[in-house]
């Protein structure tokens, strides 16, 4: 049986359309059925190896926000995709587009806000007083205003650092006595000597006032109550004897009290005022009876 021509080439025609049409579904579904299979750590790994391989980043600088174990496993997961891309160009193209997919994904979800607390400040320092910025006139010692702000100003940097600190007050009994009997100028020879003593055996850093008429103030920084006691009695030693010797026998009263922080400074200079008193009525009582 002859076939001509006229109907051959017709049927080749229709043949070869079949055939790319039978192609094309083919690598269609084989396309969808990739497609179907991606899970998310294909995904996610996929995206990896994709940011990984760019020239620009380094592997060993992974983001902070990749787990371990999405490191680790994205690290084999890449090694999968990236077979998978050099062995097919239509994966590398599928790879991309979920990898872009992704990446759109995670630029839509909200940024994490990250609240930092604020650091509280350190405490400024007590602003220092300077020395001079009360005197008396008769002895030269700082004056009682004077003597509070630096006890104000101590107090605060005991508090903080919790260090020692006394107030010593001294007291001259029968300074009243000497005034009635011998006049003002003989007070304004005895002052001046009680001060001096008390401030040449303080130390540099002690700070010694005079608060009234006969009575003294001193400020021992980083000195207990115990420590403060050798200062009270170099100053007792020097001048009783020649508060005794006089036509009019004075005396000198004191009392102490130190913190570290608990109570205050100012507390502490109320209750050495009181342990003076206490002293001071006790040697009247003696002077009374002799």
């Amino acid at each position: 049986m002859e076939v001509s021509q006229d109907i051959l080439l017709p049927v080749l025609l229709a043949a070869i359309v079949a055939n790319t049409v039978l192609l094309l579904l083919v690598v269609y579904a084989g396309r969808m059925s990739r497609t179907r299979n991606v899970t998310p750590a294909t995904t996610r790994s996929a995206l990896q190896g994709s940011l990984m391989s760019s020239s620009f980043v380094d592997e060993s600088a992974r983001s902070s926000w990749m787990s371990d174990g999405a490191a680790n496993g994205g690290a084999a997961d890449t090694a999968g995709a990236n077979g998978s891309r050099d062995g097919d160009p239509g994966d590398a193209r599928d790879v991309a587009a979920l990898a872009a997919a992704a990446l759109a994904q995670a630029d839509a979800r909200p940024a994490t806000v990250v609240h930092v607390e604020p650091q509280d400040e350190p405490a400024p320092e007590p602003e220092p007083v300077e020395p001079s910025a009360g005197r008396d006139a008769l002895t030269g010692l700082l004056d009682q205003a004077a003597f509070a702000r630096l006890i104000a100003a101590e107090d605060r940097r005991v508090h903080r650092y919790h260090r020692p600190a006394t107030v010593v007050i001294f007291e001259l009994g029968g300074l009243d006595r000497l005034v009635d009997r011998l006049g003002a100028d003989a007070a304004d020879r005895v002052v001046p000597a009680l001060a001096d003593s008390m401030r040449r055996l303080a130390r540099d850093v002690d700070v010694v006032a005079r608060l009234a008429p006969g009575r003294f103030g001193i400020l021992l920084p980083e000195t207990d109550e115990v420590a403060a006691i050798n200062y009270v009695e170099r100053v007792r030693r020097a001048c009783e004897l020649w508060l005794e010797s006089g036509a009019i026998a004075l005396t000198l009263a004191v009392g102490w009290a130190g913190t570290d922080g608990e109570p205050t400074l100012m507390d502490a200079q109320r209750l050495a005022t009181e342990r003076m008193y206490v002293e001071l009525r006790r040697d009247a009582r003696k002077a009374s009876e002799g």
